[in-house]
Parts: C-alpha cells; sequence; structure tokens
C-alpha cells in the first residue's frame, strides 16, 4: 500500500510541476502580447514587446518560487502544523 501512496504523491507533483510551468509561460506570453498591442498603438516597436517579456517573465518567476514555497509547506499535515495545536490555554 504504501507504493501506491508515493505514486499518487509523484503524479500529484508532476502535475502541480506542469501547471506552473504552463502558468509561467502563460504570463510571459501575455505581457509580450500586451507589449505588442502598446508597440502597434504607439509606434515604438521592439520596446514594447521587450519590456512586456521581460516584465511576464520576472512575475512568472515571482509566481513558481512562491507558489513552490507555499507547496513545501502545504505538504504537513494540519495535525502536525504549529498552528492548529493551539496554544495549550483550552486544555
Amino acid at each position: 500500500m504504501s507504493t501506491n501512496r508515493g505514486y499518487g504523491g509523484s503524479k500529484a507533483g508532476m502535475a502541480k510541476g506542469m501547471s506552473l510551468a504552463f502558468e509561467f509561460a502563460g504570463a510571459v506570453f501575455i505581457f509580450w502580447f500586451f507589449g505588442r498591442f502598446v508597440d502597434n498603438w504607439l509606434g515604438i516597436e521592439p520596446w514594447g514587446q521587450i519590456v512586456g517579456g521581460v516584465t511576464g517573465w520576472i512575475g512568472g518567476v515571482l509566481h513558481v518560487y512562491y507558489a513552490s514555497q507555499r507547496g513545501q509547506h502545504s505538504s504537513v499535515p494540519a495535525g502536525r502544523r504549529p498552528e492548529a495545536r493551539g496554544n495549550g490555554d483550552n486544555e
């Protein structure tokens, strides 16, 4: 039974990784596309795309970083978290 639990966790980790990868690529694409729109509107051809792509890349990296940090803490069972135990006043 323990092999099934590990295998399911592996699939969940892969799914989370793929989700973060697509979210990263989507952020870069959306900001690049917005930069292209600004380029066409203002006539400043490469600069909007460059700024948009870099902004999307930075936002995507930060999103992946903070999502992975949350993922490390959410793997701890609720009964084992210090905030879930209480302060001992109610015992």
